[in-house]
Formats: C-alpha cells, structure tokens, sequence
C-alpha cells in the first residue's frame, strides 16, 4: 500500500510540475540544447571536410541544402509520430530513435574518405554527410515540432500557444552559432568538438526522457480528473481548431521559401563577390536565426509596421543596384542588399507567426514551413545558377526578383 501511495505522491509531483513553472523551464532548457548542438553539427562538420574541397560558396550552399532536407525529414517524422502514435508511446520511440543516433557518435568522416573525383564533387558531399553525421542530426532535428506539441499537451496555463517555444529554440541555435567562430574553434580541435557534442547529445536524451515523464504525468493526472487523454491542450481539443486550407499551407510553403532562398542567394554573393573570408557565411545565417528570435512571440521586438513600409522599398533599391552594379561599390551594394534581405526576412517570418494553426496542427505548420525551406534553398543552391552564362549579380538578382513577385502576391 505504502508502494502504491508513494507512486501517486510521484505522479502527482510530476503533474504539478508539468502544469508549472518548473515543466515551461524543461522544455525550454531542451529546445535551447537541442538548437545548439543543431546548428554546431554544421561548422564542425564543415571543419572536418574543408580539406577535401576547400572553401567554395557552392559546396557551402550544397551542405545548406542538405541539413536543410533533413531538418525537413525530421519534422516529417515529428509530424508522422504526434498524428498517428499515441502521446504515451511517443517518448519512448523518441528515445529509441536517439539511441540508435547514439550508436553512432562520435561523428566523424567514414573511414574511406579521399579526395573527390572531379565532376563528383556535390555527390561526394553529399553522400559523406549521410553517412557521417546524417542520423544523429535527424534524430535532433525532430525536437523543435515534437517537444512543442509535447507541451502543447501538458496542461500548462501557454499550452494553447506554444509557438513562442520556436523563438527559444532559435536562440539556442543563434548562440551556438556565435560561439563557433570566437570560442569554440580558437579554444578546441575537432576532436575535442566532436567529443563534447557527443556529451551534449547524451545531456539531450536525458531532458528528452525529462520532458516525457512530465507530458505522461500530465495526462495520468488529466485522467484521474476525467479529462480525456486525447485532449490538445488544457484549453480545448482538435475540434476546436479551424481547419487548414490548401491556401494556408501554400502561404505557409511561400513564406518559408522566400528567406531561405535569400539567405542562400545573399550569402553566396557576398562570399564570391564581395569578400572571402573565413566563417563570413555566419553574419547571414546568424541574421536569419535571429530574425525568429524578434518576431515569433506575442509583441514583436521590433515594429512589424516600420518593416513592411521599408521592406518593398530597399527591396527596388537592391535589385537596381544589382542589375546594374556600376552605380556603387561593391560594398555598398553588399550593405544595401544585407538590409533588404534582413527586411524581408523579417516580414516573412512575422507573416508566419501570424499565420501559424492552433496547438493541434501544430507540426504540420512546421512541416510546410521546412518544406518551403529546402524548396527555396534548392532555387537559390542549384536551380538559379544552372545558367552558366549568367553573371553573380544577375543570379542574385533572379531569387530578389521572384521573392519579390511572391510578396507583392
């Protein structure tokens, strides 16, 4: 008896914490971790394979489109496992999923890693990072959608709205980002990266197994009360959710598409036409993060308002400048272009926030969102330089001028 009072004491403490402070602070501690080692995969892998290809802007935009096709198959997986698994079981497929990424680490390059063959050099790429970082970075790639519909399930008085949860985790990814170029690769070999990342993914699983025991102590005390497990959130079910059109999800798609294809398209032109320097791809990347850190929460950190006045405006100055490059310098061009894109980054993300479904259709927002993502990366990466006639400024030129057309729809 005495086992079984002290069982219900647990479970009881556990729901109480869910539906507190103490459960908005593991899921948010999980996210920040989750985001971090996220985005450290990339310069660390990076790292690893700039001995093999050098510092090309195309291979940087190639690698680009690949974690973002696996971000992608990893909310695909998050939307497959919070649709058709029960939120019981749902951990515990988690956890093995990230057991089984586990086996893997240390990542690393496969043993018969060599120099590429000439004109196979993006299969090249491609297949070394399957092999050699592919399922760890998979099995976190999940956790943004599947721990805020984990949440969104909890009881807790945000868990109607918890997209402000993405923000954070953006943050995680934004500081792990910095941190790369200034702290972590002046103070520690590969080697040691790839060992602490290792422990980090570990210290995941264990927050991950944390979030979980709260969301199964959530609904076992939501039970005892009467409240049907099913239930989305301590506010309403899936009824109460309007329905998705196709239009929402295409809005969703374009939304996305537009900033990332910026960012590809941005990035490559001021590696290949302005300057080459070591990590200059993270000023862009780092802009983009941060972007979801201002506008994906209730109040925006910055006037919504102000930037769609600016927005189309900077957007006409950069296309002039660059169908057209004698006018300025090149710098300057690179100065004009940065604010448009950050511009436009940040209508389209806010646009997203204030487009975003109810906690109940909550990973297929994020799925159509990834989805618009690698779409637009793949335009910027592979489509738009097919023309090998075409000069830089008119490439860059080519994804301003579509996202531009997009908007003005």
């Amino acid at each position: 008896m005495s086992h079984t009072v002290a069982r219900a004491s647990v479970a009881s403490r556990l729901g109480m914490a869910a539906s507190g402070r103490t459960g908005l602070y593991v899921y948010a501690a999980t996210l920040l971790l989750s985001a971090s080692l996220l985005f450290s995969v990339q310069p660390i892998f990076a790292k690893m394979v700039l001995p093999y290809l050098g510092g090309s802007p195309s291979v940087w935009a190639v690698a680009m489109c690949f974690f973002q096709a696996v971000l992608l198959a990893g909310y695909c997986y998050a939307h497959a496992l919070n649709r058709f698994v029960s939120v019981r079981f749902a951990p515990v497929i988690h956890l093995s999923v990230c057991c089984i990424a586990a086996l893997t680490l240390p990542f690393g390059l496969p043993g018969w890693v060599s120099e590429p063959a000439t004109g196979n050099t993006y299969l090249w790429l491609i297949s070394v990072l399957t092999i050699g970082v592919g399922v760890p970075f998979f099995a976190v790639s999940a956790n943004a959608p599947l721990l805020q519909a984990w949440f969104a399930k909890s009881g807790h008085p945000d868990a109607a709205d918890p997209y402000f949860l993405y923000g954070a985790s953006n943050l995680g990814s934004l500081v792990s980002l910095l941190a790369y170029p200034f702290l972590i690769e002046p103070l520690f070999g590969v080697d040691s990266q790839r060992a602490a990342w290792a422990a980090g993914f570990l210290a995941l699983m264990l927050t991950i197994a944390a979030c979980g025991m709260l969301l199964i102590a959530a609904l076992r005390g939501r039970d005892e009360d009467g409240v049907a497990a099913g239930d989305i959130t301590n506010v309403g079910d899936a009824s109460d959710a309007a329905d998705v059109s196709n239009s929402d999800r295409l809005g969703w798609i374009a939304l996305a598409f537009i900033p990332s294809a910026l960012l590809v398209a941005f990035t490559t032109h001021i590696t290949t036409d302005i300057a080459s320097a070591p990590f200059l791809w993270v000023i862009p990347l780092a802009t983009f993060l941060a972007t979801f850190v201002v506008v994906f929460r209730d109040t925006s950190l910055i006037s919504h308002d102000w930037v769609l006045r600016l927005q189309p405006t900077l957007v006409v100055v950069t296309l002039l400048l660059v169908t057209i490059p004698s006018l300025v310098s090149e710098m300057a061009q690179g100065g004009v272009a940065f604010i448009a894109f950050v511009l436009t980054t940040l209508v389209c993300h806010r646009s997203l926030y204030d487009n975003r479904p109810a906690a109940s259709k909550l990973t297929e927002f994020y799925l159509y969102m990834s989805l618009g993502g690698v779409l637009g990366g793949m335009f910027a990466a592979i489509i738009a330089p097919l023309n090998s006639n075409a000069s830089r400024p008119s490439r860059t030129a080519t994804v301003l001028t579509v996202q531009l057309l997009l908007l003005a729809n």
